[in-house]
C-alpha cells in the first residue's frame, strides 16, 4: 500500500495527504503499481467525460475529458513531451540535448509537439464510435504506463546522475518490471478484450520506434523521454482502437 500511495502522489494530483517519508528505492518498488495508477486516471477521465456528455453533449464532453486528464496528472507527461521535442530536434550533441531538456523554459518544438498532442487526441476521439469511447479513454493511460515500464526495462538511463527518471532506475528489478507489465496486460484483457490487446501491440511497435530514435540521439532514456513516450502511447492506443473498429472489428 505504501508503494501504491507513492505512485499516486507522484503521477497524479489526487489529494492523498499521507506523509510516507519515501526513500529512493521506494520509487523502483512502486513501478509494479504504475499500470493500476494509469487505470485509476482513465476511470477518472471517463467519469468526467460521461457526466459532461450527459449534460453538455459530446463536443464539450471531449474538451472536459482532455481538461480532466491534465488536471489529474498535473500535465507531467505533457511537460516531458515538450522538453523532449525541444531537445531531440535541436540538432545538438548529446550533452547539449540533455541540458536543453532540463531547461524549464519551453521552445518552439515543444509548443508544436503539445499542440499536435491536443489535436490528435481530440480528433481521434471525436471521430471514434461512441461504443469504443470507454475502452479508449479508460485504458489509454494504463497502456501508456505499461509501455513505459517496458521502455525502462530495455533501456538504460541516459543521464550520468540526477533527474526524476533516475529515481525509478536506481533500484529497479526484473521481477518488478515483469509483475507491472503483466498486470497491465491482464487489465487490458479484462476491460478491452481482443481489440484492446491488438491496439496495445500496435502501440508497442510505435513506442519501440520512438525508443530507437531517442537512443540514437542521447543513448538512453530520461524522465522527460519516458513522459513523452507516455503521451505517444496514449495517442497510439486510441488511434489503433479507431483503426481496428473501422477496418476489422
Amino acid at each position: 500500500m505504501r508503494s501504491l500511495i507513492l505512485m499516486m502522489q507522484f503521477f497524479t494530483r489526487i489529494p492523498i495527504k499521507i506523509d510516507i517519508s519515501a526513500k529512493e528505492e521506494d520509487f523502483s518498488k512502486g513501478i509494479v503499481f504504475m499500470p493500476l495508477v494509469g487505470l485509476i486516471v482513465g476511470l477518472f477521465n471517463y467519469g468526467i467525460y460521461s457526466v459532461a456528455d450527459h449534460f453538455l453533449g459530446e463536443t464539450l464532453a471531449l474538451v472536459f475529458w482532455f481538461a480532466a486528464n491534465i488536471f489529474i496528472t498535473g500535465g507531467i507527461h505533457l511537460d516531458g513531451l515538450g522538453d523532449t521535442c525541444d531537445g531531440l530536434f535541436s540538432a545538438r550533441d548529446k550533452e547539449r540535448i540533455l541540458e536543453i531538456m532540463k531547461d524549464s523554459r519551453i521552445g518552439t518544438n515543444g509548443v508544436i509537439a503539445i499542440a499536435l498532442d491536443f489535436t490528435f487526441r481530440l480528433s481521434i476521439l471525436s471521430a471514434m464510435p461512441y461504443k469504443d469511447m470507454g475502452i479508449a479513454i479508460i485504458l489509454a493511460p494504463m497502456v501508456a504506463k505499461t509501455l513505459v515500464l517496458l521502455l525502462m526495462g530495455i533501456s538504460k538511463y541516459a543521464r550520468a546522475n540526477g533527474g526524476m527518471g533516475g529515481l525509478f532506475y536506481s533500484h529497479m528489478s526484473i521481477k518488478r518490471l515483469i509483475l507491472g507489465i503483466s498486470s497491465g496486460i491482464i487489465m487490458i484483457l479484462l476491460f478491452g478484450s481482443l481489440k484492446g490487446l491488438v491496439a496495445m501491440i500496435g502501440s508497442t511497435v510505435i513506442i519501440m520506434a520512438f525508443r530507437n530514435f531517442v537512443i540514437s540521439k542521447i543513448d538512453g532514456m530520461t524522465g522527460d523521454t519516458l513522459g513523452a513516450a507516455s503521451e505517444l502511447a496514449e495517442i497510439s492506443f486510441m488511434m489503433f482502437i479507431y483503426v481496428l473498429e473501422r477496418n476489422i472489428f
